[in-house]
């Protein structure tokens, strides 16, 4: 029993020391949705969003957002505000929006959005301000609610 044991841990620790101290980098997978903002200055991915977006319960979305003259090397100076409404035709001013505050943080590369719910099925529009220092920029990407 104790050589059995001491056996089993010797391989938990052998094992242990052979695996890498950092994971392998994997390559990103292909946004859900992409748009670049009104001003051409920045491409904002929608890196991760739920299939389908649920219907009155929160949820999570992953952006990333990159300057357009370095498409492939994500930015991380930037900071987003980002809100959703649906426009039921009237142009793209929201008729109304969400009845939540979303809350945005940066984690790395990527910014993790909470707080998004949308309590109507249809058509909503996501609405992301970049601000870099003075500069502004803002981008709408269509998003439909409920599997429609």
């Amino acid at each position: 029993m104790r050589l059995t044991v001491a056996v089993l841990l010797g391989l938990t620790v052998a094992l242990a020391g052979s695996a890498p101290l950092h994971a392998q980098a994997s390559a990103d997978p292909a946004p859900v949705a992409q748009v670049v903002t009104a001003q051409g200055r920045y491409r904002i991915a929608l890196v991760a969003a739920p299939h389908p977006i649920p219907l009155s319960k929160y949820f999570t979305l992953k952006l990333a957002v990159y300057d357009t003259r370095t498409p492939t090397r994500p930015l991380t100076d930037v900071k987003l505000d980002v809100s959703a409404g649906m426009t039921h035709g009237a142009g793209h001013e929201f008729m109304h929006g969400m009845e939540s505050s979303t809350v945005v943080e940066q984690s790395n590369d990527r910014f993790v959005v909470r707080g998004m719910m949308f309590h109507m099925a249809g058509s909503w529009i996501l609405r992301v301000r970049v601000h870099q220092g003075a500069v502004s920029d803002t981008a709408d990407l269509t998003l439909q609610c409920c599997g429609e």
